[in-house]
């Protein structure tokens, strides 16, 4: 079903990542690592009010934000990382690189998250230090190499507590959002 009206109101960009889990050989949990399912989603993402969402804050009470988006494979756990600008490299970055050479460092600061788009991987990364207008320095170094091109978007990160099909129609999900600090 298109409802251009809600779709307009989609002003936001997110990329959605789910967790995977292995059980390691004594049958201990590993920490999960990330993968990403989408990029690009449009979505409308925006801090909770207490009297607004006053009934799903009772049920979520640590809800920091509610994203809104078209109907998609979202569960409680996923990561969705709302993009808040977007640059690419100039220089290509070998794996265990701690520096990133690109276009521009405009919307990128430390201690936030950034996502990073190579031709067959994505990695999520720290920002250490925004060094200059051209230099972004990582937290940790890079597991593998990029190339010159690749993308690069500063996000703030999101997990997912909840997700609700409000028209119970799925017209839309309602997604209830916990900030994700590093």
């Amino acid at each position: 079903m298109n409802d251009l009206i809600f779709e307009g109101l989609l002003e936001d960009t997110v990329n959605l990542s789910r967790p995977e889990v292995e059980v390691e050989n004594d049958l201990q949990v590993a920490a999960p690592t990330y993968q990403l399912l989408q990029a690009g989603l449009p979505a409308r993402v925006r801090p909770t009010l207490a009297d607004i969402d006053r009934g799903l804050l009772g049920r979520f009470p640590a809800a920091t934000a509610v994203a809104y988006l078209l109907v998609t494979d979202l569960q409680a756990n996923d990561h969705l990382s709302q993009v808040v600008a977007t640059t690419e490299l100039t220089a290509e970055a070998q794996g265990g690189a701690d520096t990133l050479t690109v276009t521009s460092t405009a919307g990128f600061a430390p201690g936030e998250f950034a996502q990073l788009f190579g031709a067959d991987h994505w990695e999520e990364v720290v920002v250490a230090a925004v060094a200059d207008d051209v230099t972004l320095e990582l937290a940790e170094p890079l597991t593998v190499g990029l190339a010159a091109g690749d993308t690069v978007q500063a996000v703030v990160s999101y997990e997912v507590l909840g997700v609700l099909d409000p028209s119970g129609i799925g017209h839309h999900l309602k997604a209830l959002l916990r900030h994700r600090e590093i």
